[in-house]
């Protein structure tokens, strides 16, 4: 199976609860894991992306980590909650659940200052097209959380296939959250709210709460004042950064709650 024991429940559970199954995505870089869940209805059109967050990136404040995968994978437990009947696609992030020869290029920068690099948006993309061939859905829904929020605008921003985008805790302005949490640039990573200007036709959503204290709501709302649709940022209260987003994340992608 290759997952690391941390999140192992959780993706037993996806797998025997959720009817999801494992498929490893290999692209030109690297081979990503993900869980795929057959679309419900024969109607169906939609493949719906779910991108996890940065994961366990640091041991320490100074230390990274050896093994980004996520010890507390909201983006699957967002994705297992996804109430629609189309297909499901968790998309974990580059070197997260996968061993041995699948980590071949995995470098610590890719879950540091490279995290949202342009090799690991082109890495997602790829994963992402080809789960959209399997599946013969025709547009794609990206949804990410934290860090995969970061990279699901960046995918909208390249993609002409995106109906809608959603971010949960979305890490959508890598300097202004480096500077709120006092830490160093992402020196070789891509910035989303560069291409916030690009999106202003798209609908989308993007979920923050006051009690998160690693992705406050002024990230994302520099970034809904740049797209255009400021009304697009909704502010909770009482959810941690790594809490239970599910139970809020709630939204019918034709518009409507």
């Amino acid at each position: 199976m290759g997952c690391a024991a941390p999140s192992s429940t959780d993706v037993r559970q996806a797998v025997e609860e959720g009817s999801f199954h494992e498929v490893r995505l290999s692209t030109q870089i690297f081979t990503l894991y993900a869980l795929l869940r057959p679309a419900l209805s024969p109607d169906s059109n939609t493949l719906r992306v779910y991108i996890e967050g940065d994961g366990h990136a640091w041991e320490s404040l100074t230390r990274p980590s050896t093994d980004p995968t996520p010890r507390n994978p909201v983006g699957l437990r967002l994705a297992m909650a996804d109430p629609g009947r189309d297909t499901v696609l968790y998309l974990a992030r580059p070197c997260q659940y996968v061993r041995d020869e699948d980590r071949r290029q995995c470098s610590q920068r890719y879950w540091t200052r490279a995290r949202l690099g342009p090799e690991v948006i082109d890495s997602l993309d790829d994963a992402i097209s080809q789960a959209k061939t399997i599946s013969g859905a025709k547009q794609v829904v990206l949804v990410g959380f934290s860090g995969g929020g970061g990279a699901a605008a960046l995918l909208a921003a390249t993609r002409q296939d995106v109906a809608f985008l959603g971010t949960v805790a979305g890490n959508l302005d890598t300097d202004a959250w480096a500077s709120h949490q006092g830490v160093s640039l992402l020196t070789e990573s891509l910035n989303p709210k560069a291409v916030a200007h690009t999106l202003k036709h798209l609908p989308q959503r993007h979920l923050c709460s006051r009690a998160d204290m690693v992705m406050p709501p002024q990230i994302s709302a520099g970034f809904c004042q740049a797209v255009g649709q400021p009304q697009s940022c909704v502010v909770i209260a009482g959810v941690a950064h790594g809490g239970a987003w599910q139970r809020y994340w709630n939204y019918d992608y034709s518009g409507s709650k």
